[in-house]
């Protein structure tokens, strides 16, 4: 559970994420943190820390002078540090470069880091040892190298390389070609070994070591960084590294086989390990146990690629709705969000799909009565889910309403697929007929009840003349023993067909 830390704990907590601050009160206390975009300035955000996403500095002004409750502190993009007096705030102005999603992750970090009571080490208790060990400025990353999972004090002394991995940039194009040219990525993603990096005056770079970080069978989890900084690395920082690399191997394999104690309770919210009682995770999370809801779900990515959009996700549904949970299982995620209609819902996630991947769907149940149906809401989700990724072709994004019936033929269907006593015979035979005969019976005979029995629309559907698809039409009842002009065949054979 996340706990509190102080307004100075979280400047440091942000490192080089922090351009410049204004602070009342270094030991105010933080213990909740929301995203406020411009579309929420009307709403009554309750928070500690507040990051004003798209909002510019009148706009801020006014909603803080409106405020009935105003945060401990803000961060923004929006101010000047000589433009903050009369704010009634403590402001951080956030590094023009850095990204919001990596900004969230920090605080929501630093807060879980302070509310845990871990008796075993830590990826934040370990960069710590390890600057200690080495005298350096110490930096743990996935196994992407796209985001940095802990980091030490920079104290001043970071070069561009560290400060634009820590803001979630890129570092310096020419070099990172170098390091790529000297083979320090191979040797990351090979692992067993320290690769010493030179310094590189040129691009202003100093001297840095690293260590590959793999898991059992050699899958690679990550890697750990030493930049230089003032004074020169000690002796023994390669013997460190090679031992920090091994615990990092467990703590970061813990941490992909456990989830976190809040992520763990909004899957089980979700149904996931047994669920939970409404009240008890209403009370956890801070929402109403009451209050109506709407769930949003995403499939059609693989499971790494799910568990991949897990910060984004995060980012835009908080920007939505300040309140807004954010869960992953599997090849799927979900969002529940505060509602009253589904119409907004549905086009804001619209708009989120289209950010991403062209292969995500989404599926929208609305209305989830409570915390306690979210579960069952779940179930919804994915069928709806699964109907709409089974027409790839339609909308990206479906409400329950909206498909209902592909929803129940398809699992219709599915039952139909497990039980061979409910396969047709007759169907079968007119399938082998054209198999040996090189015919379309099948194909004109599934034109004809599409067309509601108009021979003229069949016979334009599969290109032949009417007196042809008559025929064919005459010729299937032969062989099939099934008669189209009874209600009960034409049902069944429609039926039937859609499981070829």
């Amino acid at each position: 559970m996340a706990g509190e830390l102080s307004v100075g704990e979280l400047i440091d907590a942000l490192d080089t994420a922090v351009a410049w601050s204004a602070i009342a009160d270094r030991s105010a206390t933080v213990e909740s943190v929301a995203i406020v975009d411009s579309d929420d300035l009307e709403s009554d955000v309750r928070a500690d820390a507040v990051l004003l996403v798209g909002v510019d500095a009148a706009a801020a002004r006014s909603w803080l002078s409106r405020s009935a409750a105003l945060p401990v502190v803000v961060l923004t993009k929006a101010f000047a540090a000589d433009d903050v007096d009369g704010l009634g705030v403590s402001v951080v102005g956030v590094h023009r470069r850095a990204r919001w999603d990596r900004v969230l992750a920090l605080v929501d970090g630093a807060l879980d880091r302070i509310g845990d009571e871990q008796s075993d080490i830590d990826l934040a208790a370990l960069v710590a040892l390890v600057a200690q060990g080495t005298g350096g400025l110490v930096s743990i990353e996935d196994a992407t190298s796209a985001q940095v999972l802990a980091y030490s004090s920079s104290n001043g002394e970071a070069d561009d390389l560290r400060v634009q991995t820590i803001l979630g940039r890129e570092g310096p194009p020419t070099y990172l070609a170098l390091l790529r040219r000297w083979g320090v990525f191979d040797a990351i993603r090979r692992g067993g070994e320290v690769v010493d990096v030179p310094a590189h005056p040129e691009e202003s770079m100093r001297r840095r070591l690293v260590i590959g970080v793999h898991g059992g069978g050699g899958r690679h989890l990550g890697s750990i960084w030493v930049q230089e900084g003032a004074r020169e690395l000690s002796d023994e920082s390669a013997e460190v590294l090679t031992g920090a690399a091994a615990v990092a191997s467990r703590i970061l394999t813990r941490e992909l086989e456990s989830p976190s104690a809040e992520a763990q309770l909004l899957q089980r919210l979700f149904g996931e390990h047994g669920g939970i009682d409404a009240s008890s995770a209403g009370a956890y999370l801070r929402w109403p146990v009451d209050e109506q809801s709407v769930v949003v779900g995403l499939g059609g990515l693989d499971d790494e690629g799910t568990a991949a959009l897990a910060g984004p996700l995060r980012l835009h549904a908080s920007a939505f709705a300040a309140s807004a949970l954010t869960s992953v299982i599997g090849d799927r995620a979900y969002i529940l969000l505060p509602a009253s209609s589904v119409e907004p819902i549905a086009r804001w996630a619209g708009t989120l799909v289209g950010r991403f991947d062209d292969r995500l769907r989404a599926g929208v149940v609305f209305p989830v009565d409570g915390l306690a149906a979210v579960a069952s809401a779940r179930v919804e989700v994915d069928r709806v889910v699964a109907a709409t990724l089974a027409s790839p072709d339609g909308a990206r994004v479906t409400t329950l309403a909206q498909a209902r019936t592909a929803v129940l033929l398809g699992e219709i269907l599915d039952v139909l697929r497990g039980r061979d006593n409910l396969v047709d015979p007759r169907i079968a035979d007119l399938v082998a007929y054209d198999a040996d005969h090189s015919s379309a019976l099948v194909e004109s005979v599934r034109a004809f009840l599409d067309a509601h029995g108009n021979v003229r629309d069949a016979a334009a559907a599969v290109g032949v003349h009417a007196n042809t698809l008559r025929y064919r039409i005459d010729r299937a009842q032969q062989v099939s023993g099934l008669r189209f002009d009874h209600p009960a065949d034409r049902l069944l054979t429609s039926i039937q067909l859609a499981l070829l």
